[in-house]
């Protein structure tokens, strides 16, 4: 009778929650209806591959993100965070399970007629919370939720990191790329430098132009101590990302070998459903909504059941063995505002978790739809970069041979090699900003 009138008095306070909060208004995310930006109607879904990286077509490539997934101090961090999270899903779990504790006490007494009288005591409680509201099992759901969010914030920092260390690896075969080019140019100005010095010599032409091709022979050899200056430094950021010291990166395929990945076309509901950030914000939506149902179950009453067992022993005799059943009710009457002041806060937790969902959502859809953009202009303009290179060559060649029949002066070979160079750099470096962006692609549409 006495635990019926407690459940009947518990179930009269229930209707002190009030209502329940709704969600945010506004917060509600729409998929845009179309990309406007699309790479064709040949593209391939290549998100579904678990090794985008190999479309790249370099062993190294692989090599690299494999030592950066096993050794990256940031991605061995995220993974703790996970188990961390995991244990306390379990501590949050082992509330909802009996607490048993158990005791033996032992009484010295008297030396009598040669006899040692000692009194023994063995006794075990068990404590239970009822959990009659599901504060606890609430509680418990937002810790397992709490734990997926972890977990998919440590796939977001797996992905960041291989899209990092791909792009890292391709701006460093740029590097690579330019230095070589950068070589060529300074043994071209050695040579053209040299045969000016000849021809002043001779009286066939004046000081004035071994002057200009020693400049451009000193133009060429800082420009390649500040590519190699630049390859130390990538270097440097790739071996940080592999988690080892500053070392020598190895290389595999040059830059302009590299085959750039197919087209890929996803549409929004799967970059939602894929993304790992996206997952995380939508499990700390779920979180939320559980955290809110707990702080609101604090409001009712906390039933509570304790039996317990005693055997005690004196002397030589066994006294016997008594056990009870208790239980108690708890239930807030005054508090401050503590727990009204709990549930505000699990509220607006709530409604954070599903704006930050929102803007989550928005930045998506924000940088899948650059990557589209990107990689279509990058095509364009690779396409036109190569064409000037080409007129730049040609009018290259064309000055040098009027130049060695006295139609043009020195200057303006000069003039033409610089044009030339840097048309030749540019293409460099937007064939390397192609290769970077379909990494952020890949990355933007959740990987593989």
């Amino acid at each position: 009778m006495k635990w019926r009138a407690l459940v009947l008095l518990a179930a009269g306070l229930a209707g002190c929650r009030g209502p329940y909060p709704t969600p945010p208004k506004g917060a509600a995310v729409t998929a845009p209806p179309f990309w406007r930006h699309e790479l064709g109607s040949g593209a391939t879904d290549a998100r579904l591959d678990p090794h985008w990286w190999d479309r790249f077509g370099d062993p190294v490539i692989g090599q690299l993100v494999a030592r950066a997934l096993a050794h990256n101090p940031d991605l061995q961090s995220a993974i703790q965070r996970v188990f961390e999270a995991q244990a306390e899903t379990r501590l949050a779990l082992s509330a909802q399970l009996p607490h048993i504790t158990g005791e033996v006490d032992g009484t010295g007494r008297a030396h009598v007629n040669g006899i040692d009288y000692s009194q023994y005591i063995i006794g075990g409680a068990l404590s239970f919370d009822v959990d009659l509201f599901g504060r606890l099992r609430e509680a418990t759901r937002a810790a397992r939720a709490q734990a997926l969010a972890t977990a998919a914030d440590r796939d977001t920092v797996r992905l960041r990191l291989i899209a990092d260390t791909v792009r890292d690896y391709v701006a460093l075969r740029a590097s690579d790329a330019a230095l070589a080019l950068l070589q060529d140019t300074l043994t071209n100005r050695q040579a053209e430098a040299a045969r000016v010095r000849h021809q002043v010599a001779v009286g066939y032409a004046q000081a004035s132009a071994a002057y200009q091709a020693d400049s451009q022979v000193a133009a060429a050899l800082a420009q390649i101590a500040s590519t190699r200056l630049t390859i130390t430094q990538q270097e440097t950021a790739l071996a940080t990302l592999l988690g080892s010291p500053p070392a020598d990166i190895p290389r595999g395929r040059p830059l302009m070998e590299l085959p750039l990945p197919g087209p890929v076309a996803p549409i929004p509901a799967r970059v939602l459903a894929r993304r790992p950030d996206l997952i995380s914000a939508a499990d700390q939506i779920v979180a939320a909504d559980h955290s809110l149902a707990s702080a609101r179950a604090a409001f009712l009453p906390d039933i509570t059941l304790s039996p317990e067992i005693v055997t005690s022993a004196g002397g030589l005799q066994f006294s016997g063995t008594m056990w009870s059943v208790g239980g108690s009710l708890l239930a807030p009457i005054f508090v401050g505002g503590q727990l009204r002041a709990n549930a505000d806060i699990a509220a607006s937790e709530r409604d954070q978790a599903a704006w930050a969902y929102r803007a989550a959502s928005l930045a998506a859809f924000a940088e899948v739809e650059n990557a589209l953009a990107a990689i279509t202009r990058l095509a364009e303009q690779e396409q036109a970069a190569a064409r000037l290179l080409d007129d730049n060559d040609r009018t290259l060649r064309d000055t040098k041979h009027r130049n060695s029949v006295g139609y043009t002066d020195y200057l303006t070979v000069l003039d033409a090699e610089r044009t030339s160079l840097s048309s030749a750099l540019d293409l460099i470096q937007i064939r390397a900003a192609r290769l970077s962006q379909a990494a952020t692609l890949y990355q933007a549409i959740g990987g593989g």
